[in-house]
Parts: C-alpha cells; sequence; structure tokens
C-alpha cells in the first residue's frame, strides 16, 4: 500500500471531481426521466431523452439539438444553483480557466475568477462526453438501423 500524502491541491482535485460525477450523474438521471414526446419517433426504439441525446452524439445531430442543449443546460444550472460556494470553486478548479489561474503566479492572479458559465460549460463537456460512450441495447439497436431523424 502506498504511503498517502497530504495535498491541498489533491484533495480539490478529488473533491472536484467526486462532485462532477455526481453532478453528471443526475443530469443522467433526470434526462432518463424524460420519456414520451420523444423527437426521434414513436418507432425509434429509443425511450428517453438521454437515448436520443447518446444516439446524436454518437452519430449526427438532429435539427432539435438546440432542445437538447437547452434541456442539459436547464438540469446542470439548476444543481449549479444548488453547490456551496467551496463546490463551485472546486470544480472551477478543473476547468480550462481554473487550470490556466493556478498556473498563474499567485500575485498575478485574479482575485477570485471563479465563474458558473465557466462550470456549466465544463459540466456540459463531461455530460456530452458520457453521451460519447455510453450505449444500450435501445442505443445499438437504433444505431445498427441508421434511423433518419425527422
Amino acid at each position: 500500500m502506498q504511503a498517502r500524502t497530504l495535498s491541498e491541491h489533491r484533495i480539490a482535485r478529488d473533491l472536484g471531481e467526486a462532485l462532477c460525477r455526481r453532478m453528471v450523474g443526475g443530469c443522467i438521471r433526470d434526462l432518463q426521466r424524460m420519456q414520451g414526446h420523444m423527437l426521434s419517433g414513436d418507432d425509434s426504439g429509443l425511450i428517453n431523452t438521454w437515448d436520443e441525446i447518446c444516439v446524436q452524439q454518437q452519430i449526427e445531430h438532429s435539427f432539435s439539438w438546440h432542445a437538447y442543449v437547452a434541456t442539459m443546460d436547464a438540469f446542470i444550472e439548476s444543481r449549479i444553483s444548488q453547490l456551496k460556494p467551496y463546490e463551485l470553486d472546486a470544480i472551477w478548479l478543473l476547468t480550462r480557466q481554473g487550470d490556466e489561474w493556478d498556473s498563474e503566479l499567485e500575485e498575478d492572479r485574479g482575485r477570485y475568477p471563479v465563474s458558473e458559465h465557466d462550470v456549466a460549460a465544463y459540466l456540459q463537456d463531461e455530460l456530452l462526453s458520457e453521451a460519447t460512450n455510453w450505449s444500450n441495447s435501445r442505443i445499438q439497436g437504433y444505431l445498427d438501423g441508421r434511423y433518419e431523424w425527422d
């Protein structure tokens, strides 16, 4: 067993990553609960909005992709609004902007550069990364049949 060392940077990173996983997982569950009125059509074999997002992320965005993005953004923003300040900070440190800030000399850093917008964009990227790699029998069946989007 490797000896554990105490590191503020590691603690902040581990916290940010755990929060990110929790928030992305929650958004996925919310999108999976969205059933009915599927934009892909009743005969697509897909049963929820998450299935549709995964298919579109894996092959091609439909003309209604903006509706999916707006839905994902709403779930992400809702979760961000519930974060404690230190939780928002921990996730922000994972962003490109956070990494750049952390790389600056301390005297050159902005006082408090944390942005909810940066965190939302980061979480959306993480959510879409999950969608790119997600599969189930419905998604695979859709991809194998290469259904056409309306």
